[in-house]
């Protein structure tokens, strides 16, 4: 399939981010199994652990994937958008989850969260300003 030069960036910073959003239930997932903490009692009988929905690390990765869902997929249902801000968008997330998962000082998380957010607003008022 051929696209244009700025679909096929759109495109590609939006596979990155569908992949980064791809890969946190695969993260979840070895850190229960690792740590051995899982929410449903089958898994403690296959792996060993126990039940618990309340582990600081797993509750904080589940937090900073569920914050990618609120703002990635929006970001998506936006396409076709510009290549800087498809940067822009791309590297506010990163810096987002790594300040998420690295609990490092505010304002940088929501900074970082901001920054996505001020992307899908003006995404949103461009297209809707394109609309006749």
């Amino acid at each position: 399939m051929a696209f244009d030069g700025e679909m096929r960036n759109a495109i590609w910073y939006s596979a990155l981010l569908l992949l980064k959003l791809a890969t946190f239930p695969l993260f979840v997932g070895l850190n229960r199994v690792k740590n051995k903490i899982f929410v449903a009692e089958e898994d403690t009988v296959m792996f060993g652990g126990h039940v618990t929905y309340t582990d600081p690390w797993i509750e904080r990765i589940r937090r900073s994937h569920l914050n990618d869902m609120e703002n990635i997929l929006p970001f998506i249902g936006l396409l076709p958008s510009p290549v800087a801000l498809c940067r822009v968008f791309l590297t506010a997330r990163v810096v987002h989850t790594i300040s998420y998962l690295t609990g490092a000082p505010q304002p940088l998380r929501a900074l970082s969260w901001a920054i996505g957010l001020l992307c899908n607003v003006y995404l949103s008022w461009l297209l809707l300003s394109g609309v006749q």
